[in-house]
């Protein structure tokens, strides 16, 4: 009994561990640099689902998030949240890039991806 206990508070430590590591923000995305780094990233990696726009217009196979607008997303909208779901996957739908993209990268798609939505999260700084 106290052995399912203890490797299930490891278990739960290791996932808090791993959010966070995955979680911090970075200061790329505040970063007109990195966001203008960050489409090309975007282009190789994410345009086939998400559109050249991100509006998610162009796939008829399956339905991708609309990145300019934040009502559809089911993952988060926060930047944290944006880096692991791209880092990680999130659904069926969505793979992960971590093979894909280092962390840098990840975080100036991040940049990216923010640039093109709602005015009040996009980069300033640069």
């Amino acid at each position: 009994m106290l052995n399912r206990h203890l490797a299930a508070a490891f278990a739960t430590a290791m996932v808090c561990m791993t959010a966070s590591l995955d979680a911090a923000d970075s200061p790329l995305i505040e970063s007109k640099a990195a966001a203008k780094n960050g489409k090309a990233t975007y282009l190789r990696l994410c345009q086939y689902c998400h559109g050249v726009d991100g509006k998610a217009h162009e796939n008829i196979d399956f339905q991708a998030t609309n990145l300019t607008e934040l009502e559809g997303w089911k993952r988060g909208t926060q930047p944290q949240q944006i880096f692991n779901s791209i880092k990680n996957g999130a659904g069926d739908d969505m793979p992960a890039f971590k093979t894909k993209a280092t962390d840098d990268e990840i975080w100036q798609l991040v940049a990216f991806i923010l640039s093109i939505g709602p005015e009040d999260r996009r980069p300033k700084n640069d």
